[in-house]
């Protein structure tokens, strides 16, 4: 199980996923457990994360992976993947691990926020805590499976395979960039002073955010203050400002990843285009891409069992690794 040595972490909260499975999230002590942690410099930091650990645990599975690594995308959380976790876990007799990525989640908030620092973050986490010894499969989307292509083109050596949802190497349209930098800037106005309830928040981004399915995802980062009022666990501001960062892709010159990696695209999905395939196999020249028809974006929230069927197949498979 990856974050063994855990003397240095406590356990913030446990709680039941979607299908009755306990998780931990895991904080480390030095952040005191204050969810406004705040880092000023450009240093990695410790991320909060869950672990799911399998119903039957097998101590050497024959795929020789241990450890799943998921990455949530921009506005999301580890949470996000409860529902389809506990499946990856006991179809692969994986560990998952659910990582709140900086500015997201209950992880530390920074003025500091580009991909290359959140790799930083991930090989911290993975440094720390994770047997070498141990296979690794790293899973992102959207944002998150930026960070993961570009973790895996810097660091090839710490990782068994590779999934990534619905996101390419290829640099995102000015426009889509635009409606990100809206739903933020909607987000901010809000008077959080004056909202009674969930409704009234959600009535509040309608006019900027027209699908009802996108508003209750931003909403999952409203919650509860210790003051009875609400707030935004996201770094509105810290995203806001560097919004820029996740336009393009920083891949270092001639890097590419040449073990088993998936890539897996949403039917309905405009992030991952023909033209796009190209620059894929430069990067990842061992990979294959598959389609979900009827999903758009959210793969895994749109049609998990199909997604569940993807990922698990592609771990499981031994003539898959290199």
């Amino acid at each position: 199980m990856i974050f063994r040595n855990c003397s240095n972490y406590n356990i913030l909260k446990s709680n039941y996923t979607l299908s009755g499975r306990l998780a931990h999230t895991i904080i480390n002590n030095n952040n005191n457990g204050n969810k406004l942690r705040f880092y000023s410099n450009s240093s990695p930091i410790d991320l909060v994360y869950s672990v799911i650990e399998p119903k039957v645990v097998v101590d050497k599975p024959s795929h020789g992976i241990k450890d799943v690594i998921i990455l949530h995308g921009l506005f999301g959380s580890g949470s996000n993947w409860r529902s389809v976790s506990p499946k990856i876990a006991d179809q692969t007799h994986c560990n998952i691990i659910q990582v709140d990525q900086r500015n997201h989640g209950t992880s530390p908030h920074s003025d500091t926020f580009n991909y290359p620092i959140m790799v930083k973050d991930l090989y911290q986490l993975i440094e720390k805590h994770h047997k070498k010894e141990d296979g690794l499969c790293l899973i992102g989307h959207s944002m998150g499976g930026r960070v993961a292509m570009l973790y895996a083109l810097l660091h090839p050596e710490t990782i068994k395979k590779l999934v990534i949802v619905d996101i390419s190497p290829s640099q995102l349209k000015s426009n889509t960039i635009d409606e990100f930098k809206s739903y933020l800037e909607r987000m901010k106005s809000m008077n959080l002073n004056e909202i009674k309830n969930r409704r009234e928040a959600e009535q509040w981004l309608e006019p900027v955010v027209p699908d009802k399915g996108v508003r209750q995802f931003l909403l999952t980062n409203l919650v509860m203050g210790d003051n009875g009022k609400y707030e935004w666990r996201i770094y509105i501001d810290g995203l806001l400002d560097n919004i820029h960062e996740i336009t393009f892709f920083p891949a270092p010159q001639n890097a590419h990843f040449d073990k088993a990696t998936l890539f897996i695209g949403g039917g309905k999905s405009k992030f991952i285009r023909d033209h796009d395939k190209e620059l894929i196999q430069k990067y990842f020249p061992n990979s294959e891409l598959k389609i979900v028809p009827n999903a758009g974006h959210w793969v895994h929230a749109e049609d998990p069992h199909t997604f569940v069927q993807m990922v698990s197949s592609f771990i499981n498979d031994n003539g898959s690794q290199q």
